[in-house]
């Protein structure tokens, strides 16, 4: 079973917009259908802005390594 990935979108203004105009953008598009999240991409495009994808998946099975690792270095330091 895989972990479900969140989507999120960075709207980042185009040209002159950038420094005079409205920041960066954070949308987050998780559950959206994909024509929905392409709509958009699409409509942000329209209103001068690049997209750029960030996916941010869970960090569960980083923290189970961890865990793992100080275990088996817990065992490893009683045995001695």
């Amino acid at each position: 079973m895989s972990t479900p990935v969140q989507v999120i979108i960075r709207a980042i203004p185009k040209g002159s917009g950038f420094i005079n105009g409205p920041g960066e953008q954070y949308f987050e598009l998780t559950g959206l259908p994909w024509k929905e999240q392409q709509a958009i991409r699409e409509e942000l495009d329209a209103q001068g802005y690049y997209t750029q994808d960030i996916y941010l998946s869970d960090p569960m099975h980083i923290q189970i390594g961890v865990e793992i690792r100080n275990r088996i270095k817990a065992e490893q330091e009683q045995q001695k």
